[in-house]
């Protein structure tokens, strides 16, 4: 994707990620159990410099997938990222998750400002009519942000995942393009 792309919002913008916007940061924050806990193949094991350059690498080449950073308005580095991924060009559908790693920029709404910032271009530029977004039951930040960000609760999958080794219930958002 090209990383031309830039999505302003209010606070900050969104572009896809380059393997040269890594940062020790973003790699830490990845690491940080709080930050991570909800995040299920990122915790799976310990996140490194090369290991995150090569995802980054991995989504620029992806037909399927965008991986955009979200920068805060005049920050030099990016705070978060927002994946679209498993696009699927003839039903127009794809997923999305959000990621702010940067806990400073916690409590600011820019991860629901981005979400919606992507959405927008997903529907406006490549064509979606569903976007679609899963959060632990749990992770009452999450299912805050894509509420923020004009998705609607569709349904709940109980017991399909483990969370902290106990099945966990997820609820699944979607925003609709018509």
């Amino acid at each position: 994707m090209s990383p031309d792309i830039v999505l302003e919002f209010a606070g900050g913008f969104v572009r896809p990620l380059k393997a040269e916007d890594v940062h020790p940061g973003y790699v830490s924050g990845l690491n940080d159990t709080e930050v991570n806990r909800y995040l299920d193949n990122v915790k799976r094991t310990t996140q490194t410099e090369e290991g995150v350059t090569e995802f980054v690498r991995h989504n620029q080449q992806a037909g399927d997938a965008v991986l955009f950073g979200i920068w805060q308005t005049g920050a030099e580095r990016h705070c978060g990222t927002v994946r679209l991924y498993g696009m699927e060009h003839f039903h127009k559908t794809a997923h999305i998750g959000v990621c702010v790693f940067d806990r400073a920029a916690w409590g600011k709404k820019i991860g629901s400002k981005a979400i919606s910032a992507v959405t927008g271009w997903a529907f406006e530029t490549m064509g979606l009519r569903w976007v679609e977004a899963g959060a632990y039951s749990e992770n009452v930040a999450s299912q805050k942000a894509f509420l923020a960000a004009g998705y609607e609760w569709i349904y709940d999958v109980p017991d399909k995942y483990l969370l902290d080794g106990k099945p966990a219930e997820i609820k699944v958002y979607a925003a609709r393009h018509w």
